[in-house]
C-alpha cells in the first residue's frame, strides 16, 4: 500500500481499494483531511493489522520519514519522544470497544523543529470479534503554548533576580517592530542616567563594540531560528566613549504560526571580572614567556601527599605530555640518571631537615631516551607557624650551554692542533696599549724561541721586511665598520736572517665613532706555498714563452711557405684558364672555383697567422693591434664588435700586450662562440696605476665559477698568463643575463709593470 497523497490530500486508488469494505469510514478520512486546517494540525489513519499509516506527505517529511515507500506505526512511533513512547503505547493498547478514543499530550521529534508538543485526540473502530481494524484521529501542535507558559514563569524570575543583583539590565524586544525597552541599571553598563530607556533595535546595535557586532547578532540570529536560548558574551561602548563587558542571556517568543513575536533576555555587566581575567592571564603568559625564553620550568611539591605541579616549561623540558599529571616525588628517580637522582634525594632531604636550599646540575632522562642538561634548584616553604610544609624551585635546561661549552673545549683544542699543523698562530692587538698578545705556536714558526707571547705592534714591525711594512699598516688603516676584515701577505726576518713569508687574516673591532678598539686574527706560515707558487709560475712563464715561440712558428710557416705556395697555385690556376680552349665555358668556370677556393683558404690561413702572432703587435702598439683583431673577427663572423678606448699609454712592455691581447682573443672568441648574439663591447682604459680591458656581451651567460673549475682550458689559460704580470681577472655572468670579463694589470707610467706581492 502506497502512503503518497495526491495534491488534494485525497487518498490514492490503493487506499481506496484497501478501505473498500469501509466506504463509510474512507469518506471521513478524505472530508477529514480536506478539512485539516494549514500549519501544525493534521490528521491520521492507522490499520492496526498491517501497521501502515496513512498521514499528509509534507507532514511525514518533517518527521523525518522516507515518502517513497510505506509508513508503518513503528516509524512514527520512532519519532515519539523516548520519554512519552511507552505512555502512548499503553493508551493505545487500551482501546477497546466500550472505550473507543483517547486523548494524549506528549513530544515528538520535528526534523526542522526539533523536539515539539503536541496533542492527539484519537478514536479506534472495532470488528464484530472487538478487534481494533482502524485508529483515526487529529493530532495539534500545542508547542508554542506550552514553551509560553513555562518561558513567561521563567522569564519572570531571571528579570527579578537580575533586577536584584544590580549592574544588570533588562530588554524587551518587539521583533516585528523592531522596538525596544531596556530597564535596569543602564547608567553603569550604558551611561544613560535613566532607569528605563525606550527606543529601537538599531540603538543597542550600535553601542555593541564594532568587533562584537557579527558576533552577537550571529548569536540573536541563530537563537531565533533554532528557538534555543540566547547567549552571548561582548563589550558595550557608552556615549563618552568608555567600554564595558557585559554577559546576556535571553529568549524567543513565538506566534502560534512559528514566527518569533518578541525576546526577552538580562544583561549583566562583568567588566571588573573581565579586568581581572585580563590581568591575571596576562601576567600567566608574561611568565610562561619569559620561562619559555629562559628555559625554566618551575615546581612545587607537597611531601603530606607527595603532590608535584609543574609549570608547561618544565612539561616541555621533561618531554613529558602536559596533559598527563605531574610525576610524584617518588617517580622521579625515573627522570633522572643514577648518579644525578642520588645527589637530587641527598639534597632534598638535606632540605627537608636544615631548611638549605639547593641548586645541582642534574642529568634528565626524557621518555624518548633523549636526555637534557639541567640546573635544579630548590627551597623550602613554611606554614604560618613556621613549620616547613614543602618545596618549591626551578629546573633550568642548560643543554645547549653545556653542548657549546663541550664543543668549544673540542674545537679550541682542534684549533690548537690545525695551528700546529698549518703552522699558524694565534693573535690579538688592542690598539690603545699597542699590546699583541699571540699563541704558543709563533715561537717556532718565526724562531723566536723563550720569548714572551706578548710584545708590541711597533716591535713586530721591526721584523717586517722594509718593503712590506707601508702595505701592513695600509691593509690595517683600510678596515671600516662596514668591511672590518682584512688580509695581507707580507716578509718577516727571524734573528738568523732567513725569511719567511706570512699570511694574516683579522677582524677588526670598533667603538660607536667608528675608531679601531682590537684586532684579532690568525697568521700563518705561507713560506712552502710561495716556494711553490714561485716554482709554478717560473714554469708557467716558460711553458707561455715557449707557446708564443711556436705560435710565432707556426705563424711564420703559415705565411712564408703555405701562404705562398697557395699565391702560386692561385697563379697558375689563372695562367690554365688562359691556354684552355676558349669554347669549354665549363672548365674555366670549374676553373674560377677552384681559384676561389685556393683564395678562401689563403684569406683564412692569414688570419690564422695573425690570431697565432698578430704582426701588429710588433709593428704597432697594443691599442691599433686590439682594434685591428676586433676588425678582422666582426668581418670574419659577422657580428658587431664595439671597440673603444681611454688612456693607454703609447709604450706598454710587450709581456702587458701579449697578455691582454691574448685574453681580449679567447674572451670574443668564446663569446661569438656561446652568447648567441651579434653585438659585444670592448674597452680598455688606463689608470694611474693599472691597465684595465673588459669584454662584454648580453648574451645566455654562465656559470663562471662551474666555468672555472671545468675541464675547458680557456679560463684557465687567461687567468694563468695574467699571474704572470700580477693581473687579476674577474667574470661577471649568469645565465640569461650576459657576461662581463674584466682583466687588471699593474702598471706605472714609467712603463715598468708594477710587482705587487702576492
Amino acid at each position: 500500500m502506497s502512503t503518497d497523497l495526491p495534491p488534494d490530500n485525497t487518498f490514492s486508488n490503493e487506499a481506496a481499494t484497501d478501505f473498500k469494505d469501509t466506504p463509510l469510514l474512507k469518506a471521513r478520512a478524505e472530508r477529514l483531511l480536506r478539512d485539516v486546517q494549514t500549519g501544525r494540525i493534521f490528521a491520521f489513519e492507522w490499520d492496526p493489522v498491517s501497521d501502515v499509516v496513512v498521514i499528509p506527505l509534507e507532514r511525514a517529511r518533517a518527521l523525518g520519514i522516507d515518502v517513497d515507500a510505506q509508513i508503518t506505526g513503528q516509524q512514527l512511533l520512532s519519532r515519539v519522544h523516548p520519554d512519552d513512547r511507552e505512555t502512548l503505547t499503553i493508551a493505545l493498547a487500551g482501546l477497546a470497544p466500550e472505550n473507543p478514543t483517547f486523548k494524549a499530550n506528549f513530544r515528538i521529534l520535528d526534523s526542522d523543529r526539533g523536539v515539539i508538543r503536541v496533542e492527539s485526540t484519537s478514536c479506534a473502530l472495532f470488528d464484530e470479534s472487538g478487534r481494533k481494524r482502524r485508529v483515526t484521529g487529529i493530532v495539534s501542535d500545542v508547542t508554542a503554548g506550552e514553551i509560553s507558559k513555562q518561558e513567561h514563569v521563567n522569564v519572570v524570575e531571571r528579570l527579578h533576580m537580575a533586577m536584584d543583583a544590580g549592574k544588570s539590565v533588562g530588554w524587551d524586544w518587539d521583533v516585528k517592530t523592531g522596538t525596544d525597552c531596556w530597564f535596569g541599571d543602564l547608567q553603569t553598563i550604558f551611561g544613560i542616567p535613566s532607569k528605563t530607556y525606550f527606543g529601537h533595535v538599531e540603538d543597542f546595535r550600535r553601542r555593541v563594540h564594532p568587533d562584537d557586532r557579527a558576533l552577537v547578532w550571529q548569536a540573536v540570529k541563530h537563537a531565533m531560528e533554532n528557538q534555543t536560548p540566547y547567549v552571548a558574551e561582548f563589550r558595550i561602548i557608552r556615549e563618552d566613549g568608555s567600554i564595558r563587558w557585559v554577559t546576556a542571556q535571553g529568549k524567543f517568543y513565538y506566534l502560534t504560526s512559528g514566527e518569533a513575536e518578541r525576546m526577552m533576555g538580562i544583561a549583566v555587566d562583568i567588566t571588573d571580572r573581565k579586568i581581572v581575567e585580563e590581568n591575571l592571564q596576562q601576567k600567566d603568559l608574561e611568565l610562561a614567556m619569559a620561562q619559555r625564553l629562559a628555559q625554566v620550568g618551575s615546581w612545587q611539591w607537597k611531601p603530606d601527599g607527595d603532590k608535584v605541579i609543574w609549570s608547561d616549561e618544565l612539561y616541555r623540558i621533561a618531554g613529558r605530555d602536559h596533559g598527563s599529571p605531574a610525576p610524584c616525588f617518588g617517580e622521579h628517580s625515573s627522570l633522572y640518571s643514577s648518579e644525578s637522582w642520588e645527589r637530587l634525594r641527598g639534597a632534598v632531604d638535606e632540605a627537608l631537615q636544615t631548611g638549605a636550599p639547593y641548586e645541582l646540575m642534574l642529568e634528565m632522562i626524557r621518555p624518548d631516551g633523549g636526555t637534557r642538561w639541567t640546573i635544579g634548584r630548590g627551597e623550602i616553604q613554611r606554614d604560618a607557624t613556621g613549620q616547613i610544609v614543602g618545596l618549591h624551585g626551578t629546573v633550568q635546561d642548560v643543554t645547549e650551554r653545556r653542548h657549546s661549552q663541550e664543543a668549544l673545549r673540542e674545537s679550541e683544542e682542534r684549533l690548537r692542533l690545525a695551528a700546529q699543523a698549518g703552522r699558524m698562530y694565534a693573535y690579538e692587538w688592542d690598539r690603545k696599549t699597542d699590546v699583541i698578545v699571540r699563541s704558543a705556536e709563533f715561537t717556532h714558526i718565526l724562531g723566536l724561541k723563550g720569548d714572551s707571547k706578548n710584545t708590541t705592534c711597533q716591535q713586530m714591525l721591526k721584523t717586517v721586511h722594509p718593503d712590506d711594512r707601508e702595505k701592513i699598516l695600509t691593509v690595517a688603516n683600510a678596515c671600516t665598520p662596514e668591511n672590518p676584515t682584512c688580509r695581507v701577505r707580507y716578509r718577516v726576518v727571524r734573528p738568523d736572517g732567513s725569511v719567511v713569508w706570512l699570511e694574516k687574516n683579522a677582524l677588526a673591532f670598533f667603538d660607536a665613532k667608528g675608531k679601531i678598539l682590537r684586532m684579532i686574527g690568525m697568521v700563518a706560515d705561507i713560506t712552502e706555498r710561495k716556494l711553490a707558487e714561485e716554482a709554478i709560475s717560473g714554469i708557467n712563464r716558460r711553458l707561455i714563452e715557449a707557446q708564443e715561440a711556436e705560435r710565432a712558428r707556426i705563424a711564420r710557416d703559415l705565411h712564408d711557405d703555405i701562404g705562398q705556395r697557395l699565391a702560386m697555385l692561385s697563379v697558375t690556376l689563372d695562367q690554365t684558364k688562359r691556354i684552355a680552349p676558349g669554347s669549354d665555358r665549363g672548365f674555366a668556370d670549374r676553373i674560377d672555383e677552384l681559384r676561389k677556393q685556393v683564395q678562401d683558404i689563403s684569406t683564412e690561413v692569414y688570419a690564422l697567422s695573425h690570431e697565432l702572432h698578430s704582426s701588429k703587435l710588433r709593428h704597432m702598439d697594443m691599442v691599433h693591434a686590439m682594434r685591428g683583431f676586433c676588425m678582422e673577427l666582426s668581418e670574419q663572423q659577422n657580428v658587431d664588435i664595439n671597440f673603444g678606448h681611454k688612456d693607454i699609454p703609447g709604450s706598454v712592455p710587450p709581456e702587458i700586450s701579449i697578455c691582454l691581447f691574448r685574453v681580449l682573443q679567447e674572451a670574443l672568441h668564446n663569446a661569438v662562440k656561446h652568447s648567441k648574439v651579434r653585438l659585444f663591447d670592448v674597452e680598455a682604459r688606463g689608470t694611474s696605476d693599472a691597465i684595465l680591458l673588459t669584454i662584454r656581451d648580453t648574451g645566455l651567460g654562465f656559470d663562471a665559477e662551474n666555468a672555472m673549475k671545468g675541464p675547458g682550458l680557456g679560463l684557465t689559460s687567461m687567468q694563468e698568463r695574467l699571474n704572470l704580470v700580477n693581473g687579476q681577472l674577474s667574470i661577471q655572468s649568469q645565465p640569461s643575463h650576459g657576461t662581463s670579463v674584466h682583466a687588471r694589470v699593474p702598471f706605472d707610467r714609467t712603463g715598468i709593470p708594477v710587482r705587487t706581492a702576492v
